[in-house]
């Protein structure tokens, strides 16, 4: 994640967001498809169901998600963004323990608790530095 991060930064590619998100996104899936293929055991024929819940992960979890993280990169510090990404497995977690009633041990709460603590003083001392930066500008 952090060297997509800087190379987002780094190249500052002139392409509207969600153009740069669906290239990346099928160049990704180009570069793991053959491994898929050659590794995975062949899927079963899916129900239509099945097929609309995909069609959902695809649009929304991959495309508008990335979209929005690839806004957030040309528009925040690197830090604050390469931050961020550790509140994917605190999102899962949570939403483990609301909506499928998972157990939380008191291990993986005192780790759910530092992480989370850890990403919000990363932003704060962000907003901070970034505003100290522009008094000196």
């Amino acid at each position: 994640m952090a060297t997509g991060v800087w190379l987002t930064r780094r190249w500052q590619i002139n392409m509207p967001v969600m153009a740069l998100t669906g290239w990346q996104l099928v160049l990704g899936g180009m570069m793991l498809a053959p491994a898929a293929w050659l590794l995975d055991a062949p899927l079963p024929a899916l129900t239509a169901s099945q097929y609309a819940a995909y069609t959902y992960l695809s649009l929304a979890g991959a495309f508008v998600a990335y979209g929005l993280w690839f806004r957030g990169i040309t528009r925040l510090p690197g830090v604050a963004v390469a931050s961020l990404g550790l509140l994917s497995p605190l999102t899962a977690v949570l939403l483990g323990w609301v909506m499928l009633s998972q157990t939380l041990s008191s291990t993986a709460l005192f780790g759910f608790i530092i992480v989370l603590i850890s990403v919000l003083v990363v932003q704060r001392t962000s907003v901070r530095a970034n505003e100290n930066h522009q008094l000196f500008i």
